[in-house]
């Protein structure tokens, strides 16, 4: 059975939402030009279909699948997955926290990913490959 989970979000991207969906308005209000209007309600409907439909999911045949709006999902096998690492980077990633996890294929970071339910996720992971190091673990509480 898959498993999905939402993302985290922090309080920068509410604010951040705030902030458009009050442009918006105020543009609308004032009477701004035609463009001006159509790109802040595009921005602000972007913004708000990210918050909606950023998720993780972990399906029943081992692979983990990383979904963020209009942007193309990334999907690893979970036998690659080598570590995890918690982290505050402010990178662009499919995340709309900074309260993140970083996902190792070998070596190299593969992507960032803020689940609400972060054991749990790795719990999941590690029950498809036992292996996977969970750096920084006084943070993750293993």
């Amino acid at each position: 059975m898959d498993r999905e989970f939402k993302s985290k979000v922090s309080w920068w991207y509410h604010l951040l939402l705030l902030i458009m969906v009050a442009s918006t308005i105020s543009a609308f209000v004032t009477g701004q030009s035609p463009a001006l209007m159509i790109t802040l309600l595009l921005s602000t409907l972007l913004c708000i279909h990210i918050l909606l439909s950023t998720w993780y999911r972990i399906t029943a045949n081992g692979i983990l699948v990383a979904h963020c709006s209009i942007f193309p999902e990334k999907r690893i096998k979970i036998e690659e997955i080598t570590a995890v690492e918690s982290t505050v980077l402010p990178v662009s990633s499919y995340a709309l926290s900074l309260d993140r996890l970083i996902i190792y294929r070998g070596n190299q970071q593969w992507l960032l990913v803020s689940p609400k339910e972060k054991k749990e996720f790795i719990r999941c992971l590690k029950k498809y490959n036992p292996d996977i190091k969970v750096k920084d673990s006084q943070s993750l509480f293993f």
